[in-house]
């Protein structure tokens, strides 16, 4: 059976977080309304070839053998943000993409990617990114996820940075009934710097099995790294954020963390921060919490004339906030917002 999001060195067998077994997920070959075809960039395929990234070699494989869509982007100097909107539908239910984006030396980009269904049929999505940042560059990517109860979202992103390179990245996630997200980030260069925000809503029955790790190789590199979620009905969710420092980083510092709300006495939810370090002279902090909302915190907010609904939403939306304000699109923004407040109080 071939293994999901496994991480580099097990955790507690028993947690059941090292792996996933993948089940058969009977792909066919499918067409999508803007079908799109590019030639790959040899830049970004030469850069993640000494690294093994993303969810399993076998989804590797089958993004490349059924791919539908593919988006590459080779940027020089500054460039205006790109927004790319790929939608699925009943007729439209399987989206196999890959988007490249190679930032040269000194270049500065932005990407807001958002997917998203009807609502009207089982939806299937195995989505691949992969960033090659060169020397002093700058990135900021956000991926927004927002698909129906019945859909299959597997998702990839993986990154290399160059020498004093700059990433700024959040994933926002607010619908898909079964998620496998891998995102790897590989900070090769010296001084070269990581900002990861995520946003999770998981209700229902909805799954969400999540592995965020950060390789630091350059002295002097910084990375962080932090998600906040919540979880109501019987929702299921993994978390595994690992700081890798690998020998020969000097002075790298690196963190990460996943902060969960409960919504529900019914949900489950395991994280696990890992910090793993092969070098001296470096600074490294994991950390993960569980809890309610803060019912002080919440009394408070009622006694300025607020529902109890209204007063939930306003602090679930301010732990979102940092990945969500970094939505550069108004109207996309407005829209993840008004999904929250709709999806965040308990029946």
């Amino acid at each position: 059976m071939a293994r999901i999001n496994e991480m580099r060195m097990p955790t507690w067998a028993h947690l059941g977080l090292n792996f996933l077994d993948k089940e058969d997920l009977a792909l066919e070959k499918k067409s999508y309304f803007k079908e799109s075809k590019a030639e790959k960039i040899a830049e970004v395929e030469e850069a993640f070839s000494p690294y093994r990234v993303g969810l399993s070699d076998e989804i590797n494989a089958e993004n490349e053998k059924y791919n539908n869509y593919a988006l590459t982007y080779n940027i020089e100097g500054t460039r205006d943000t790109e927004i790319i909107n790929l939608e699925l539908n009943k007729d439209y239910d399987t989206l196999v993409s890959s988007i490249q984006i190679n930032a040269n030396e000194g270049s500065k980009s932005s990407f807001i990617v958002s997917i998203f269904d009807d609502r009207e049929a089982n939806v299937f999505l195995n989505s691949k990114i992969r960033l090659n940042l060169k020397k002093n560059s700058q990135v900021k990517l956000i991926l927004v996820t927002n698909l129906g109860y019945g859909a299959i979202n597997l998702n990839s992103i993986g990154s290399v940075l160059e020498e004093e390179a700059y990433l700024d990245l959040a994933y926002i996630e607010v619908g898909a009934g079964k998620s496998l997200v891998n995102i790897d980030n590989i900070l090769k260069g010296n001084r070269s710097k990581l900002v990861v925000d995520g946003a999770y809503f998981k209700e229902k029955e909805d799954f969400l099995d999540l592995l965020v790790t950060n390789e630091h190789y350059g002295e002097d590199t910084d990375s962080s790294c932090y998600f906040n979620g919540a979880l109501k009905d019987e929702a299921v969710k993994n978390f595994k954020g690992v700081v890798d420092l690998r020998r020969g980083c000097h002075k790298a510092n690196g963190k990460i963390g996943d902060y969960s709300m409960m919504l529900s006495d019914s949900v489950i939810n395991k994280s696990a921060p890992i910090l793993l370090n092969e070098e001296k002279e470096v600074e490294g902090n994991h950390a993960a919490s569980v809890g309610r909302l803060n019912k002080d915190m919440l009394f408070y907010i009622m006694t300025r004339g607020f529902s109890k609904k209204q007063a939930e939403a306003m602090m679930l939306e301010a732990n979102f906030s940092p990945a969500i304000d970094k939505i550069e699109d108004d109207e996309l923004r407005e829209q993840i917002k008004t999904k929250v407040h709709k999806m965040n109080t308990r029946d």
